[in-house]
């Protein structure tokens, strides 16, 4: 298997990729903006002379066709900022949009613009706007590997923010919207005639359908090698870019008791610089920022407790030029550097060049007066080869004490034909404590697709060893190695068919202990994925995934589990293997009015992990969001998972999680938000269910043995938040949270607060 591998590297190495849209070349026009007004009218004359383009084509869920609502767009710019207006077209006169807050369209229709501004092929900046003109943005990718819960070819990071302006308003017809993205937002090229990669996606809610303003066909490799180009950008002056953003905060907390609040910030100032060496290198850095999250991190579901689950990064200072920072393998994980004193950064593109530079003293002690460093290096470089192709390097370090930790990696990605992408990683680490030798703990990813309109397929294998330890970085699961591979057979309905488009997909993946791959014995897990997605006329999805597996013990999990057997306490052994069958099922709703939702329901065998022993489980999930006014959002979420032991039925463990949302938008850039999630966990005192049914203890620290016990919390979460943020960088936060707990679930009785506390954040970005 390797060895073919490697045998098609020299030829994705040296294969130029054919650009399907060298014909799509447009040369906007160079206009005065000294009469525009942003303001959702394009009455203004330099519209009339600016660049017109039209014809959507279908994206999804089929590809190729005329897109049913079309799309007018117009281009040109000024000496300082691009200007683009967008003409919608509505035949069914069900225009969605309401005045949501940054990054928050998912409800509403939107257009995302993409500015391949290196002209590379390999990112994008996306600007998206809903028909009121509210903003969402962020940068695109092309996706390396497959997924089950999405149909689209790029990823979308919408963490990183832009500052551009943008005002739209509802017409008969459909919308319009006119935007500005001023040239100092964006990073390109030193160049005096700038050539842009450019293309449009509208997404239409009403019927789930997205367009294209220049075709994307879904048997290409590469989303970004089917744009067009905005060339001859000639007479940009680039403002200098020189941002100070001083923040001041502040936060008072009190415990479970009647004592008064207590402040619970230190450091109350931080600072963050933002200089632009050129128009493709920028120099950040920052003392004492904030990195408090004002917005929680998003819910997730672990279904296999031996997996880490992976957050991304939302502070301002890591967040600027982060796709610069990317790796196959997450080797680069900002979220890492969690509490920095001080910290800079310098990140760009130098020719064929990517560079970027994080060192930072991240701060392991309760403030700066308590300054307890580690100190962090990261350097990313990736040098361009032809056409799409890259090869890349990773290091980073971190120190503190007697503690060091390096990693280095190099990488890269090729693609031949249109169709077919490889990538590949591997490294090493290599950690010392001054208490033992260091060794060196390899690693690798390796990941290859064959992309086609009716068929396609993929494969990958992850490594890393035991000793593996990107202390900068992100590892789902440690001391693993995993081969996956599976085709995937597409149908299409004709253009008013009732089903639009078919899916089916077949997975196959083995998984091992490193030790274990490297003997060449059997695969601890061994797992068979059959799914389908169905997607309807309308925007109406419906998904299947069913898994049929093999799991092996996981001894190191149960290192503290014992039994008692003769009086004498030995240590837990579980069954070799587990044998798993199930199916889960969603259904997604399209943007009905005000309203959507998505519904699962998932059953079956699967591990019953707090005894390792079989078990049935039971899964519902439920997400619904409901825009009542133009202003108001409610969302509400609700998760519950059984797990019961097929041998007599009883109920090992179960989690019931409530979660809802309001947001009231006062306006553009101020709204209330409330947030109260219940959290509901139950767990039965375990036994040895596949085995001799005895009882499980757990050993102490002081080496006593305690009989397990059932444990049963009930947690609630209240948040709330006033927030204005009239652009990036400037902001008010005023908000108080609170965690209170109950002894019996739903009962609201009893209700003892553990904790509360208020907080003030206020920003303001200088230019």
């Amino acid at each position: 298997m390797f060895k073919v591998l490697f045998s098609i590297l020299p030829i994705c190495l040296f294969a130029q990729i054919e650009n399907s849209n060298k014909d799509l070349e447009f040369k906007p026009p160079l206009l005065d903006d000294s009469e525009i007004n942003i303001d959702g009218s394009i009455d203004e004359n330099v519209w009339n002379n600016s660049l017109k383009l039209s014809n959507f084509t279908s994206y999804l869920p089929v590809d190729g066709r005329a897109a049913i609502d079309d799309t007018d767009i117009r281009i040109w710019y000024s000496k300082k900022s691009l200007y683009v207006a967008i003409i919608a077209e509505e035949i069914h006169g069900e225009v969605r949009s309401t005045l949501a807050d940054r990054d928050n369209l998912e409800n509403d229709d939107y257009i995302i613009l993409f500015l391949d501004t290196y002209d590379d092929q390999r990112s994008a900046f996306a600007f998206a706007v809903n028909p009121l003109g509210q903003q969402a943005d962020g940068t695109i990718t092309d996706k390396t590997t497959t997924s089950r819960n999405s149909t689209l070819t790029f990823n979308l990071d919408d963490n990183p923010d832009y500052a551009f302006t943008s005002k739209g308003r509802l017409t008969d017809k459909g919308y319009v919207v006119e935007i500005e993205i001023p040239f100092k937002s964006l990073r390109y090229k030193k160049s005096d005639i700038q050539n842009w990669g450019f293309n449009v996606l509208r997404r239409v809610q009403h019927s789930g359908y997205r367009s294209t303003l220049f075709n994307v066909k879904l048997d290409v490799a590469s989303f970004l090698a089917q744009s067009g180009r905005l060339i001859n950008i000639s007479g940009i002056e680039r403002e200098k870019i020189f941002e100070i953003n001083p923040e001041l905060r502040s936060s008072i907390k009190r415990g479970p008791s009647t004592e008064k609040y207590k402040v619970a910030s230190n450091d109350l100032i931080g600072v963050n610089l933002r200089y632009g060496l050129s128009s493709n290198i920028t120099l950040n850095g920052t003392i004492n920022p904030d990195f408090s999250q004002i917005e929680a991190d998003v819910a997730q579901i672990n279904y296999d407790p031996r997996r880490s689950l992976y957050f991304p990064e939302k502070r301002p200072f890591f967040l600027d030029g982060i796709e610069l920072f990317s790796t196959p393998t997450r080797l680069i994980y900002t979220r890492k550097i969690s509490n920095p004193a001080a910290a800079a950064k310098i990140a760009g593109k130098i020719g064929n060049t990517t560079v970027g530079f994080i060192s930072a003293a991240d701060n392991r002690g309760s403030s700066l007066s308590n300054f307890d460093p580690a100190y962090v290096n990261v350097i990313r470089l990736k040098r361009d080869l032809s056409e799409q192709n890259h090869i890349g390097f990773v290091y980073t370090d971190r120190i503190h004490d007697d503690l060091s930790n390096r990693v280095l990696a190099v990488d890269g990605k090729f693609i031949a034909k249109n169709k077919y992408s490889f990538r590949a990683q591997s490294g090493f680490s290599l950690t010392n404590n001054n208490l033992e030798n260091a060794e060196i703990a390899p690693m690798w990813n390796i990941g290859a697709n064959a992309s086609g309109r009716k068929w396609s397929s993929s494969f990958s294998t992850t490594g890393y060893h035991g000793d593996f330890n990107p202390a900068v970085g992100f590892v789902e699961r440690g001391d693993y190695v995993t081969i996956s591979a599976g085709p995937t057979r597409r149908f299409y309905g004709k253009e008013d068919a009732f089903l639009q488009q078919l899916s089916l997909s077949y997975r196959l993946t083995g998984n091992w202990n490193y030790d274990d791959f490297i003997s060449k014995n059997k695969p601890d897990d061994r797992r068979m994925y059959p799914s389908f997605s169905m997607q309807f006329k309308g925007g109406w999805r419906f998904t299947n995934f069913t898994w049929i597996e093999y799991f092996g013990y996981p001894e190191k999990f149960y290192t503290n589990y014992y039994i008692r057997s003769n009086n004498e306490f030995v240590s837990y052994i579980g069954t070799d293997e587990l044998y798993n069958i199930g199916a889960m099922f969603e259904l997604t709703t399209p943007q009905l009015e005000s309203f959507s939702a998505s519904f699962k329901y998932g059953f079956g065998r699967d591990p019953n992990y707090d005894e390792w022993a079989p078990g049935d489980l039971y899964l519902i999930e439920s997400k619904i969001k409901w825009n009542p006014t133009d202003q108001i959002r409610l969302y509400l979420r609700y998760n519950q998972q059984k797990n019961f032991r097929p041998s007599d039925n009883s109920l090992v463990s179960e989690s019931r999680t409530p979660r809802v949302k309001i947001e009231y938008q006062i306006s553009s850039s101020i709204f209330l938000r409330g947030v109260i999630q219940y959290t509901s966990r139950y767990r039965d005192s375990l036994r040895d269910n596949s085995r001799t049914e005895s009882p499980i203890y757990f050993k102490n620290e002081d080496g006593d043995f305690n009989l397990s016990v059932p444990v049963e919390t009930n947690n609630i979460q209240a948040d709330f938040l006033f927030s204005y943020r009239p652009t990036p960088g400037t902001l008010l936060f005023f908000g108080y949270g609170s965690f209170l707990t109950e002894p019996s679930r739903f009962r609201f009785q009893s209700i003892d607060r553990q904790s509360d506390g208020y907080f003030l954040k206020v920003s303001y970005l200088f230019k």
